[in-house]
């Protein structure tokens, strides 16, 4: 939400080093449980990880440029046990600078799946990321290339929009308040790109007073944790109509490849992308594992923040009292799912009865959005 970066520029005030267009550093791996994994370890080179649920015999790995351009001749390397790292060398005739989707094909019976770098690697937007590939309770797959999470978007540089120029986005749905977009406004991804503001404003964290809280060490008091919690409840009782709304954008295809996105992209987009994947029949444990994917790509800002809020407080401020603010929390999405079943009975009869969600409106958005069974 604004408040995180608005921290962060209140550390840069103070001396520190700009956390802006430097592109995550990994620290910490992401260890895959429901779907395999790629990641960048740096310009020439990617590791891709699978659960044992994938396969635990040897997996053949196929590239390409775009999902449904994958050269399925000679595979570029066959591996053992849950990894590979991949390298450009490894390839010939294809351009690493650009998002590369692989197809894992495991030895047996097990079902080929397409991967790729879910995060896009732009400079300046740590958290822009393809909600394409996860596996629903029907065999289906979510397309890649079709929907898109993000957060903030006023900083993207001239390389970040040219790399983001072919994927011909369409739309993009911003939950920022009219005080956010005013102070930052987007950088239009391309000329054509259309943008509809559907504002959610979280109650109890206003960036002024929690500046001047943090600068007095006034956090201990605050209850952020409490307040997330309720924000996150709120996000399903008072936001119905901006959650339709967004709903009936994304079911029109003529407005995809759409981008969804806040200012951290973690809890509005976090739950907006949560509604849309089990909308389309992603399994729970999927979802939150989408979800709490956040933690892994801003590991680099929150680290930042919790290293200069103490010089910032003059050692007022402990930094452990940030930390429920700057984190993606399991309980937060949890406290969201509650509110659904215990004011709806479930989450489907919450998209159905809440959000207009028919199934034949369900239907028609798995036609958009889902490959077809292999």
């Amino acid at each position: 939400m604004r408040v995180r970066r608005a921290i962060a520029a209140w550390m840069v005030s103070i001396g520190a080093a700009a956390v802006g267009c430097s592109g995550p550093q990994v620290f910490f791996e992401h260890t895959p449980t429901h779907e395999p994994f790629a990641e960048r370890l740096n310009a020439g080179a990617i590791r891709v990880r699978w659960p044992d649920s994938f396969s635990n015999e040897s997996v053949a790995i196929f590239v390409g440029t775009d999902p449904s351009r994958i050269e399925r001749g000679v595979p570029i390397a066959i591996a053992t046990g849950r990894s590979a790292r991949l390298n450009e060398d490894d390839t010939t005739g294809i351009d690493w600078d650009r998002r590369l989707f692989f197809e894992l094909v495991p030895t047996g019976n097990g079902e080929p799946v397409v991967v790729a770098e879910r995060r896009l690697p732009l400079e300046c937007c740590d958290n822009f990321r393809d909600l394409g590939g996860y596996r629903t309770v029907d065999g289906r797959r979510v397309r890649w290339n079709r929907l898109y999470r993000a957060n903030d978007l006023s900083a993207l540089d001239g390389d970040d929009l040219e790399y983001l120029s072919p994927l011909n986005i369409k739309l993009v749905c911003d939950f920022r308040s009219e005080r956010e977009r005013t102070a930052k406004p987007d950088r239009q991804i391309d000329p054509t790109t259309r943008e509809i503001s559907l504002p959610i404003v979280q109650e109890g964290v206003d960036p002024a007073e929690m500046q001047r809280k943090i600068r007095t060490g006034g956090m201990a008091g605050l209850g952020i944790r409490s307040t997330m919690l309720e924000a996150y409840r709120a996000f399903v009782t008072d936001y119905a109509d901006e959650w339709k709304a967004m709903f009936d954008r994304i079911s029109d295809g003529a407005n995809l490849p759409t981008v969804v996105h806040c200012t951290a992209g973690k809890d509005r987009t976090g739950f907006a992308s949560a509604l849309v994947l089990f909308a389309l029949g992603v399994p729970e444990e999927s979802v939150f594992e989408d979800y709490l994917l956040t933690n892994y790509y801003q590991q680099n800002f929150v680290r930042f923040v919790l290293r200069w809020v103490p010089l910032y407080s003059f050692f007022r401020t402990d930094p452990e009292d940030l930390r429920p603010l700057l984190e993606a929390r399991r309980e937060y999405l949890q406290a969201s799912i509650d509110a659904m079943v215990e004011t709806y009975g479930s989450i489907d009869a919450y998209l159905q009865r809440g959000l207009g969600l028919t199934p034949e409106r369900r239907a028609n958005l798995a036609d958009l959005l889902l490959a077809p069974a292999r």
